[in-house]
């Protein structure tokens, strides 16, 4: 029988080497995984920073307050566009309620999205929301992700946490877009709750016939006249949007936050910049329109965007990521990664974000399949583009 010192140092050198074998069995997978790898680590970096910022904190001090509040003011009577009546009503409710939070934003055909919620206490309420919002933007993201890319990359973007720590309608928002981007001519209706965001999905539905452009501005109508009916308001909707609210957005004291929190050219370079921005962005995406092109182009010619509008934007470029990772030079690498953190980059300062939306427009384009708008025969022709190729 060999000494106990020997058999010590037998294990001692078996546990080494096991653990010599695992560390090489994960360095391989990461190098034969390099894509995602990367949207991992991504996903890490999101999630300490929504750690950080997480509290647990009132439904006071939360965007879906306005959400869950201004139904019950429209049952009660109350105009929910009027400032002073509204914080009233809401401090009435909520005692304990920031006066400046206490502000409702949408117009009234928004309400039959948000009603539904409100039977229930503010906070059932608010956690229903999430649920229902992430719901909706997994079924409508889910035809669009490629075979291997766990939905959870792809899904839980710094977009995404920031939608759900605070209620936002972000998630619903893209949710929308996607399904109007391919064909949904009643999603497209809907999302006019939020028209700013759905610019591009007038072009998206032109390519899809005109059966869908005829069903969204019916339906648009239809949710027009009926909550004109049932909630009224629009009038003080319309006085509300170019006074108060236009207000709010060119607030000096409030600039600071909008420079944290808007990720579109209006927002840090003005109206030249936005202009400048938004022409350029046009040419860029004519040369492949694309649902995920078109939802990054939406944050560079709209002149209101924010953080966690960005869902449908940062589910593109995890999917280019994924996709297209081995085909993409180093500084396209770059970019793609930035795009998909435009959320937290935001915080660093708004002037961050264009210039990287732009570009991730670009190696996007080179990417994706889509169509592209030319010059055939001196008459405009759509013809496909990266039906097969592999990025250039």
């Amino acid at each position: 029988m060999p000494p106990r010192c020997v058999l010590n140092v037998s294990r001692q050198a078996g546990r080494n080497a096991s653990t010599r074998f695992g560390w090489t069995v994960v360095i391989r997978w990461f190098r034969t995984h390099e894509s995602l790898s990367l949207l991992l680590f991504l996903w890490v970096v999101t999630v300490g920073f929504a750690a950080r910022d997480f509290t647990l904190a009132s439904i006071t001090v939360r965007d879906y307050l306005n959400y869950w509040l201004a139904p019950q003011a429209v049952w009660d009577g109350v105009n929910p566009y009027d400032v002073t009546a509204y914080i009233d009503y809401g401090l009435a409710y909520l005692p304990r309620g920031n006066v400046q939070q206490f502000n409702f934003t949408y117009p009234p055909h928004a309400l039959f999205l948000f009603a539904p919620f409100a039977v229930l206490p503010p906070v059932p309420a608010f956690l229903a929301w999430d649920v229902v919002s992430l719901g909706a933007f997994y079924l409508a993201a889910r035809p669009l992700l490629p075979k291997g890319l766990p939905a959870f990359l792809a899904l839980l973007s710094p977009a995404t946490f920031i939608c759900l720590e605070f209620g936002q309608t972000g998630l619903l928002s893209s949710a929308l877009f996607l399904m109007a981007a391919r064909g949904s001519g009643v999603s497209a209706a809907v999302l006019t709750f939020k028209p700013h965001l759905g610019l591009l999905v007038v072009p998206a539905l032109l390519l899809k016939g005109r059966k869908p452009v005829w069903i969204a501005v019916v339906v648009t109508i239809l949710l027009i006249v009926s909550s004109q009916i049932l909630f009224g308001h629009w009038e003080e909707f319309l006085d509300h949007a170019r006074g108060y609210q236009g207000r709010q957005i060119f607030d000096v004291e409030l600039k600071n936050m909008w420079y944290i929190v808007g990720t579109t050219p209006a927002i840090g370079y003005g109206i030249r910049g936005f202009v400048i921005y938004a022409v350029v962005a046009t040419i860029v995406l004519i040369r492949n329109f694309n649902v995920f092109t078109a939802a990054t182009a939406t944050f560079l010619i709209s002149p209101y965007g924010l953080h966690y509008d960005m869902s449908a934007a940062c589910l593109g470029f995890a999917v280019l990521i994924y996709s297209y990772w081995n085909d993409l030079p180093l500084w396209q690498r770059l970019i793609a990664s930035l795009a998909y953190l435009a959320p937290i980059i935001v915080q660093f300062g708004t002037w961050w974000v264009p210039p990287i939306m732009l570009l991730g427009l670009f190696v996007q384009t080179q990417c994706f399949p889509g169509v592209q708008l030319t010059l055939k025969q001196n008459r405009l022709a759509l013809v496909n583009v990266n039906q097969s190729e592999p990025c250039n």
